[in-house]
């Protein structure tokens, strides 16, 4: 086959050049993504049920939920958390589950439970999870200069006319606004001219409402034409709402501006937004799922430009930038594959004497690249840091298939055949080898594949480009690259030069210490093997993590105050943070309170506020971090912290919110709650017997204040107070009371009553029960104030409720299950643990139950390909070289043994073991002909260049990974240290132990044969 195709050159680059075009094609069609498309396992489930405690949510809706949702498929976890009305279930998938599913079956569980749940209860609503919930940008709006104009007209013009031009963008999806005012009229009754009149505050409100209806859709028949006549109300405006008669009794009335002051303002802010320390709006953008980033914001790049010079009077500012985090890594990732051929490409001019042959590899390693993006596309893998970085993987293969086929077809033509002969059997020979070593590279990932969890999920991309590259390689090297060798020697009558002085120097330094080593070989051979078992220990030296620390430069901060403040309180502290420490960030945006977004998942209050940081480096962020830990410690010692990774779509696949680990301390009862004085002691033991550990009390472990009313029925009784009456007099007292809506146009103002004044007990005392227009007794006569401390939230999981403690940062986890367990059983309760620390772990056992299975899986391969059931063995017992070497430089750069790692560690052994295969090979062929130390040393020196060559072109092509600083460039810093440690190491003594090893087997198996013999 391979005489004929190379007698047609035409035809060969013809289809050649089909498929390259084809694959360009495709490479313009491929989707450009971050991370591999992988499905956010998690659902929320919210509830609200107003007027309830966390005690009724658990007990009359969660508990049920919570139940019912375990029958759902590839459920994992499930956590619920019951707050003041309302709360929130958590529902966790395995990795791989179709969600589309669950989302569906999770709203026919709550289908069939409607009947169950209380009446007055809202439908739960199911919020999936996905990537597009992480805004690929936010859009800033601030004023330039301070109290420009009134509230109500910037948060108007973001919701009317910025909201509605953003959504008209090719691309996207759901604009989401946040720090927005809204207009409301408000109604301060004037509590004297209320008596002097003898009117009651609930008249007042009729007359209101009475005054307001508005009557619609009545039709009117005239003749043989119909129409349909519509009556508006008459509150129209402020004026005519002043305007508005309020009944005395059937004679007179007086108008309500003149019993009540009327005000048009804004509603009673529950939360705000500020930019750089400036009030303002937020917009969050979220992109389709099918959209192109690049193009989404390219379109908004182009209407922020419009946006400055038809808005001049405000500020507009893009922040949090998921594109930006997108575009620097991917750009990184392509110049790390530039430089890193660029570098594999000046190895091979170094090492090689004739300059033709690195311009032929120049030619094959570029089209095998651009081949392998059909691949690509044909299984649906977009162009991510995890395929990119299995392209540059491939790249050192491609290189070490071109440098066998080369080398062979030059050995050929030096034992004297014809150009096209030497091409024909050279390419012929090396195809079983060849074809062996791609598969046991394959056989590596294949397992990886079925893995469950995180690390299966991360493997199908990086083996789908191994794969591509490696097919891609194999079909370049066996037709191509020999084609292209005949067409441009064929007019050469010398043989051209294959080796320069630097391979020689290397090939006789080489040569040198293998014959010192075989001279020592009941030495060096033991020596290499205890190398290789004492270097798996390092392993235990390494600390272990789920996926790689990627050193950011930007954090959020949560703060929760456990204080009764109001909101307007809360962002006088955020804005003296703020100044404080103006010096040491670069940007700052802060959600205070309540926010207005729809795609919250959580119920915030008014005693919360998010804070997002941006810094010019990772190392003043890290000191940020202590200075606001000093700050709160010393100012809010009671207050709550949590410093975080920014919103980002990496954190929510990959990094699930659970701390480092967890003690959930549960009641002998499941459904009881523990007392707060029984937790208390509990907690404080725990921080003092680990200091060194950064402890946060769960929600279930937090106090609130609560003030409940205690109705005095006796009085009720004998003042003719009925219960009701009683109710609606506490509620106009102490809270907004919105009667009704002014409607202008789209617009729906609330109309507000409410009494002026913030202490509480003065309301109390100066507020009356009106019974009639000459009876009135003042509220306090009715009710009883009573406070307590109580749990603020009540969290539960599928055994029930239980009351959380975490470590966020790492600890001795033996030592703390034991004092934990120690102190719930002195304190007869229950206790379990829970955390990332498990999950890490188990992770990392996974990927080595895996790494068994592959291991297993070549030695089949290589069993099939050699014929035999020992020489396998050689190949095994060369991985644990590798291994030496990767946790060393692993351990030397600090980096932990985490799923990138170990994938690391995969793909080195699939390299590792092809080097073994060809010299094994080689030693296999040179048998034939000659002697057993003979082939060995020959085979060795045959070999040398194409082992060699590989290992440094890969180590090169991996290189600029290190010094790159993107997110994707810490998310493969241990992925490529794992390989090129273990290629330096194991690359290097492989070049002694296998040739030792396989002597031994050897010389082992001649001399039973003679025994038999005599």
């Amino acid at each position: 086959m391979f005489k004929y195709l190379f007698q047609r050159p035409v035809a060969v680059l013809m289809v050649s050049a089909v498929v390259v075009i084809f694959s360009i094609v495709a490479f313009l069609q491929l989707p450009v993504s971050l991370l591999p498309d992988i499905d956010v396992t998690r659902m929320i489930v919210k509830v609200q049920y107003p007027g309830a405690s966390p005690q009724e949510v658990e007990q009359q809706v969660l508990r049920l939920l919570r139940e019912s949702m375990l029958t759902l498929q590839h459920l994992k976890e499930v956590e619920s958390q019951a707050e003041e009305e309302g709360g929130r279930l958590l529902l966790f998938f395995d990795y791989g589950t179709n969600m589309d599913l669950a989302f569906i079956e999770a709203n026919e569980v709550i289908d069939r439970l409607s009947s169950r749940l209380p009446r007055q209860l809202p439908r739960p609503q199911v919020i999936r999870l996905n990537t597009n919930d992480v805004p690929i940008a936010r859009l800033q709006v601030t004023h330039k200069k301070e109290a420009a104009t009134q509230p109500t007209q910037l948060s108007e013009m973001a919701e009317k006319v910025l909201k509605k031009r953003i959504e008209a963008l090719p691309g996207v999806a759901l604009v989401d606004v946040n720090g927005l005012y809204r207009r409301s009229l408000w109604i301060f009754p004037k509590k004297e001219k209320l008596a002097a009149h003898r009117i009651d505050e609930r008249l007042l409100i009729e007359s209101i409402q009475e005054n307001n209806s508005e009557l619609t859709a009545i039709s009117i028949r005239d003749g043989n034409y119909r129409y349909y006549l519509r009556i508006g109300a008459p509150l129209q405006d402020i004026e005519s709402l002043r305007r508005l008669p309020v009944r005395i009794d059937a004679q007179r009335s007086v108008p309500l501006g003149e019993v009540a002051q009327v005000v048009d303002s804004v509603e009673t802010p529950k939360g705000f937004h500020l930019f750089q320390l400036k009030e303002g709006v937020v917009i969050n953008i979220h992109k389709q799922s099918s959209a192109r980033m690049p193009l989404v914001m390219q379109s908004l790049d182009t209407l922020m430009q419009e946006l400055r010079h038809d808005y001049p009077a405000l500020n507009f500012a893009l922040t949090q930038s998921q594109y930006e985090v997108l575009d620097m890594s991917i750009s990184n990732l392509k110049n790390d594959l530039l430089f890193g051929g660029i570098g594999a490409f000046v190895v091979l001019l170094l090492f090689i004497g004739n300059y033709r042959v690195p311009f032929l590899i120049g030619v094959v390693l570029p089209t095998s690249l651009i081949m392998s993006f059909s691949v690509f596309y044909l299984f649906g893998v977009s162009l991510n840091v995890i395929s990119l970085a299995g392209l540059t993987l491939g790249l050192g293969m491609t290189i070490d298939n071109a440098i066998i086929i080369f080398e062979h077809i030059g050995k050929m033509r030096k034992a004297g055949m014809p150009l096209l002969e030497s091409c024909v059997k050279g390419t012929a020979e090396m195809v079983p080898p060849l074809v062996s070593s791609a598969l046991t590279t394959q056989a590596v990932f294949i397992p990886l594949v079925f893995l469950d969890g995180l690390s299966g999920a991360l493997s199908y991309d990086q083996a789908v480009a191994v794969g591509a590259i490696l097919l891609t390689s194999l079909l370049v090297s066996f037709f191509l690259l020999p084609l292209l060798y005949l067409l441009l020697f064929r007019n050469s009558k010398q043989l051209p030069r294959e080796d320069n002085r630097l391979y020689l120097w290397a090939l006789k330094g080489y040569k040198k210490l293998y014959y010192w080593c075989l001279a020592r070989r009941q030495l060096v051979f033991p020596a290499l093997l205890l190398l290789g078992i004492a270097g798996l220990g390092i392993a235990f030296f390494l600390p272990i993590e789920g996926m790689p620390t990627l050193k950011r430069k930007d954090m959020s901060l949560q703060v929760e105050w456990h204080e009764p403040i109001s909101p307007q309180e809360n962002k006088r502290r955020i804005e003296s943070l703020l100044r404080q420490f103006s010096k040491h960030y670069t940007l700052s945006e802060s959600d205070i309170g309540q926010t207005q977004y729809m795609l919250q998942t959580a119920n915030a209050t008014g005693q919360q506020a998010d804070i997002y940081f941006l810094f010019d480096s990772y190392q003043e962020r890290k000191q940020f971090e202590q200075l606001i830990a000093n700050y709160f410690s010393r100012h809010y010692p009671t207050a709550s912290v949590r410093l975080s990774e920014a919103p980002n779509i990496f954190d929510m696949i990959f990094r699930p919110e659970k701390p480092y680990w967890s003690a959930r301390f549960r009641s002998i009862r499941s459904m009881e709650t523990v007392p707060l004085q029984q937790l208390r002691p509990i907690a404080d033991s725990l921080r003092s017997l680990f200091p060194q550990a950064t402890w946060q009390a769960d929600a279930g472990m937090k106090e609130r204040t609560l003030v409940s009313v205690e109705v005095q029925q006796t009085a009720l009784q004998r003042y003719g107070v009925s219960y009701e009456m009683l109710l609606q007099t506490l509620k106009s007292t102490f809270s907004e009371n919105t009667v009704d809506y002014l409607h202008n146009y789209d617009e729906a103002v609330p109309i507000v009553v409410a009494y002026r004044g913030n202490d509480f007990y003065e309301k109390l005392h100066n507020r009356y029960v009106v019974i009639d227009s000459l009876q009135r007794y003042p509220l306090s006569l009715f009710v009883k104030v009573n406070t307590d401390e109580t749990h603020r939230s009540l969290t539960a999981d599928r055994a029930g409720i239980y009351h959380a403690l975490h470590a966020t940062s790492a600890l001795p986890v033996e030592a703390a299950e034991s004092a934990a367990t120690h102190l719930a059983h002195s304190h007869r309760l229950r206790v379990d643990f829970s955390g990332q620390h498990y999950d890490d772990r188990q992770n990392i056992k996974n990927m080595f139950f895996i790494l068994a299975v592959s291991i297993l899986l070549l030695y089949f391969i290589l069993g099939i390909e050699f014929e035999s059931l020992r020489q396998p063995l050689i190949v095994i017992f060369t991985l644990p070289l590798g291994f030496t070497g990767s946790f060393l430089l692993l351990w030397l750069a600090g980096e932990s043994l985490n799923v990138m790692a170990a994938i690391g560690l995969v793909v080195m052994l699939g390299i590792i073991d092809n080097e073994s295969i060809l010299k094994i090979d080689a030693i296999n062929r040179l048998r034939r002909s000659m002697p057993l130390d003979e082939a060995i040393a020959k085979a060795g020196e045959i070999t040398f260049k194409p082992i060699f060559m590989t290992s440094l072109t890969n180590i090169l092509a991996l290189t600029p990974f290190l010094f790159d600083s993107s997110m994707a460039g810490d998310l493969q810093r241990p992925f490529v240290l794992a390989i090129i440690g273990g290629l330096s190491i194991g690359s290097f003594t492989s070049l002694f132990f296998v040739p030792l090893m396989y002597r031994a087997l050897t010389a082992n198996k001649s001399k039973a044969k003679q025994k038999s013999a005599i």
